[in-house]
């Protein structure tokens, strides 16, 4: 494996969605200390309707909904700015960059839903890579069908038939943004992984670390397993293993 340090964080996403799961990744947050491990809570992967789950691994961009009545910013985590930085005669879905995957957040008290169908085809057709909605989803059909051309994902932590309209109002992109015990920055590294049904989010500054640990980390997983699938007890084989043991004990 080539140093950690030779290579771009573009290759480093390309080697982490080629080789390892949402679950390998959250295993190396949680040997680095990071708040839940990384783990994105209780979203769901609205996937294509034939093809097979796919795994995202791309820089995160951000954006946040607020209420149509929003004047006050200290009910959001972290505050919000008291601008809306999006350009004028701009939609939301125009500010990511090609080549991301989008964090879209709303209040947790909205029914309303954070994004549709329209929407939807427009990040991908802009080469956004997905779009994890921590918030309400609708036009369900049509979103499967966009979610089958390429390897576009969608996710959510629900569905609504209401417009975003209803309650809600676009009003900042690339800022911090707190999902759970997890605060997530622009340009932060997401894995959405389709087969794991999990978001993990990797802190940029923590990339190089969880590249050069992973490896380690999934050779005793692996060995730990195969342990077990020979009729060793779990203690047994976890003890096998002291860097799979380091994480677990």
């Amino acid at each position: 494996m080539a140093s950690s340090q030779d290579l771009s964080v573009q290759s480093i996403c390309a080697t982490l969605q080629r080789d390892y799961s949402a679950c390998d990744i959250s295993d190396a947050l949680l040997k680095l200390n990071v708040p839940a491990a990384g783990f994105l809570v209780d979203l769901a992967p609205l996937q294509g309707l034939s093809r097979k789950p796919h795994r995202i691994v791309a820089p995160v961009s951000t954006v946040v909904l607020v209420p149509k009545s929003w004047s006050d910013a200290s009910s959001f985590v972290p505050p919000l700015p008291q601008a809306s930085n999006i350009p004028q005669g701009k939609n939301w879905t125009d500010c990511p960059p090609p080549g991301a995957v989008v964090l879209i957040q709303q209040p947790k008290e909205h029914i309303s839903a954070i994004l549709g169908d329209i929407m939807v085809t427009r990040l991908q057709k802009r080469g956004i890579l997905g779009v994890v909605a921590d918030g309400r989803i609708r036009d369900l059909k049509s979103c499967r069908e966009v979610c089958e051309e390429g390897s576009f994902q969608a996710w959510s932590t629900g569905v609504s038939a209401a417009p975003p309209s209803l309650e809600a109002k676009p009003w900042a992109y690339d800022i911090s943004l707190k999902v759970g015990d997890v605060t997530v920055n622009p340009g932060d590294i997401l894995c959405a992984d389709e087969e794991d049904g999990a978001v993990v989010v990797i802190p940029k500054a923590q990339l190089q670390a969880v590249y050069k640990l992973l490896p380690v980390l999934k050779r005793a997983s692996d060995g730990v397993l195969a342990d077990v699938q020979k009729g060793f007890s779990l203690p047994e084989a976890v003890q096998r293993h002291p860097d799979f043991y380091s994480n677990y004990k």
